[in-house]
């Protein structure tokens, strides 16, 4: 994380607080004493419609774009100002969705790391966002594409968070079923911490309260259809001696909802005021989860009844499962349970102790990991690793991919940049970052000798070559890619990987095709000879001191040393493909230039493989190629214009081919 001078800066916010929900507020004031333990002198600012939260948690505030009437255009502005953004909790990844993903967006565009912290998913997307209403509803039952629409809606949302998290520097849900509700919808990427407001607990647990009291909450969103019951339910617990004590978790619409079911309730509407009314309470029934959790922290008994999957996953921590739904609940099975929990705790002391020593490990494991990314410290044991930049006249580019560079979790030991008399604004674009320039050696360039040039110059355990004009797509890049060197607790020294390049936005249609063929999924490539690509990659240094490229060899120097380790009969260089190592890389070459490349391939294959083609051969790789040009390009037809040139393409570059494989080396 690239900080200014002077202490760390985070803006907290992606939920809507300072709204009535005391929840949201637990949360992040649970955050904010996490952040201050972790990081001292952290300077923290939290979006919320109450401006007495500035002095409540002693931080400074901003209003809570996008919620509560507040538009989000003022986020971009407001979040550079900062060094990370965190969303910190509830329930929005399936409550609202389309709100964080466009503040995490904007972060990210910003260049400020964007962090998800302790966010549930629910199992049922909000129906105000996920669900057609009114007339529309009708017309599309009537017509019967309703399925269809809604369906729509979340397959938006799914790719919406494919395209987003990803970007993100680290993603904690608050238990595993969020992370795999998550995982179906779109990112798969998820760790598991706990809910923050665990850590809003009393000093010691209170001794069993001596008064029978069942707290109770019963929320106005997804309000609990059969009243009656609940009144039904009230009355049996009074009638049987104890009394039932209203904890609104929102002090407007949940304490007119309970008053006006003839329940007390307190008046306090602060988490601390939760926690301590909870704590007299033998037992808690709730449709709201907060309060489950804030009941569960004073050692009472919880009891929940269903909005979605998260009360039953906060419950399943215990063993437990919901009383029932807002939509369907027996309350007279309901009353005596509660009656029976009031009565005797059984062995829920025990249950509850083994729950949170389990949640406690997570959330610290989790709080850890989060500590070390803002702090951008490497885990214990990594290895140093030196990123080596190839520039030439790139600055469209190199800003970028030193951007994308500097964004990787665990961070680099050191980036080299290797500027080859760039003409342009190269150099001095890339002096903008924490770089250390090397300049290549002297002579006719020779793409070998530049690079064990490099390679003596690193100081690393691994080396990571990333062309200037390669940028990576997302904060993961550099950890997908040393993933099979450098896994849990094993090295794999005899490992050299490469990263999945995607197209760029302007990449041509064929260069599209070209790219996703290559790279992709990886199964097209599986089926090839050989194949490997220098232009994002990773080995162990070692390997390239012990071994280093040719330097004669003008073209593919990256293939003949993976080509020639590869094949060696004592401690053969395993190849690996990286498909979630992400880099944006693809030239739309004119015919010239594609002449020169694969004219140069065709030498170089010539050296590699002892291949010598025959012209027919060639011609009927061109063949081919062209059909498979024609069968992409005919779905789709903006592209169109590109059917009459692919022949002419597949001539050229085949024929360059040959023509290269003649001339030997």
């Amino acid at each position: 994380m690239k900080r200014r001078a002077g202490s760390v800066k985070i803006l907290l916010g992606g939920i809507p607080l300072g709204c009535d929900n005391i929840g949201d507020e637990a949360i992040v004031a649970c955050v904010v004493r996490m952040l201050k333990e972790t990081l001292p002198g952290v300077e923290l600012t939290v979006a919320t419609a109450d401006a007495a939260t500035a002095d409540l948690l002693d931080v400074a505030v901003v209003p809570p774009f996008g919620f509560a009437g507040c538009p989000a255009a003022g986020f971009a502005k407001e979040v550079r100002r900062h060094d990370a953004y965190i969303w910190c909790g509830a329930t929005g990844l399936s409550d609202y969705p389309h709100v964080a993903l466009g503040l995490l967006e904007a972060a990210c565009d910003a260049g400020v790391p964007a962090y998800i912290w302790g966010v549930g998913m629910d199992d049922e997307l909000n129906p105000v966002f996920f669900r057609a209403h009114g007339k529309k509803r009708l017309l599309l039952k009537a017509a019967g594409l309703l399925g269809w629409y809604e369906r729509r809606l979340r397959a938006r949302l799914a790719r919406r968070i494919a395209a987003v998290l990803p970007r993100c520097r680290g993603v904690w849900l608050r238990d595993p079923q969020s992370a795999a509700m998550l995982a179906r919808t779109g990112f798969p990427g998820a760790d598991v911490g706990a809910d923050t407001a665990i850590l809003l607990r009393p000093r010691g647990l209170p001794e069993v309260p001596a008064e029978k009291i069942l707290g109770l909450c019963i929320s106005t969103q997804r309000q609990v259809k059969d009243l009656d019951g609940v009144k039904r339910a009230i009355a049996a617990v009074e009638s049987s001696g104890a009394r039932v004590l209203g904890i609104p978790m929102n002090p407007r619409t949940d304490r007119a909802l309970m008053e006006s079911l003839g329940v007390e309730c307190i008046e306090g509407a602060s988490p601390e005021a939760v926690l301590e009314a909870a704590s007299r309470c033998r037992a808690v029934l709730s449709s709201r989860l907060h309060l489950l959790i804030l009941a569960a922290n004073a050692g009472t008994q919880v009891m929940g009844v269903a909005r979605g999957s998260k009360v039953a996953n906060w419950l399943a921590n215990f063993g437990k499962e919901p009383e029932g739904s807002v939509d369907g609940c027996d309350w007279d099975r309901t009353a005596k349970r509660a009656i029976a929990a009031l009565d005797s705790r059984g062995d829920w002391d025990a249950v509850r102790k083994a729950a949170y020593d389990a949640l406690d490990a997570r959330l610290a494991k989790a709080r850890a990991a989060l500590a070390a990314r803002l702090k951008d410290e490497p885990p214990p044991g990594w290895p140093r690793v030196s990123v080596l930049v190839r520039a030439h006249n790139d600055e469209q580019l190199i800003g970028r991919t030193l951007k994308g560079i500097f964004a990787q979790y665990p961070p680099p030991f050191e980036v080299i940049v290797c500027d080859d008399a760039s003409t342009d604004r190269t150099r001095e674009i890339a002096a903008g970052f924490p770089v250390k320039f090397f300049d290549r050696p002297a002579g006719p360039y020779k793409p070998g000798r530049t690079l064990n040039a490099l390679v003596r110059e690193a100081k690393g355990d691994i080396v990571v070559f990333n062309n200037s004009d390669a940028v990576p797509l997302d904060p993961h890049w550099l950890a997908e890619l040393l993933k099979p060197l450098v896994g849990g607790d094993h090295r794999a020294p005899r490992i050299f990987t490469f990263a999945n390049q995607l197209p760029r936005p302007d990449a041509q249609a064929l260069v599209r095709k070209d790219n996703l063929r290559a790279f992709g999924d990886g199964k097209v490539q599986s089926t090839w000879r050989f194949f490997f690509s220098i232009a994002s990659s990773a080995t162990w240094r070692q390997n390239l001191v012990d071994v280093p490229f040719d330097e004669e060899i003008q073209y593919s120097e990256d293939v003949e040393w993976a080509w020639r380790n590869s094949r060696r009969e004592k401690d053969p260089v395993r190849i690996v493909y990286c498909p979630d190592a992400r880099v944006e890389h693809s030239h739309n070459y004119t015919l010239r230039e594609l002449a020169k490349r694969f004219k140069g391939e065709g030498v170089a294959d010539r050296v590699i493989y002892g291949e010598k083609p025959s012209l027919l051969r060639e011609l009927f790789s061109a063949g081919r190629e062209t059909l498979r040009d024609w069968a992409y390009l005919l779905p789709r037809p903006r592209d169109w214009r590109e059917i009459p040139s692919a022949p002419l393409r597949r001539l050229v570059q085949r024929i360059s081919h040959w023509k290269g494989s003649r001339e030997g080396c």
